[in-house]
């Protein structure tokens, strides 16, 4: 795709990270990208909420 995968480890397994990847690798270049954004989003709102809570 041109970018890393992304996702927020803290919602997830190793086995469901796993299967994310195998999953996801089907997507076309643009469905990836609003996954990966949506997953950046996601791990912003985890470390916000530890840092304020």
């Amino acid at each position: 795709f041109g970018f890393p995968f992304i996702i927020a480890v803290k919602d997830n397994t190793k086995a469901s990270i796993l299967e994310a990847f195998r999953r996801r690798i089907e997507c076309d270049r643009a469905t990836e990208f609003a996954e990966a954004c949506r997953q950046v989003e996601r791990i912003a709102e985890l470390r916000l909420k530890d840092h304020f809570a």
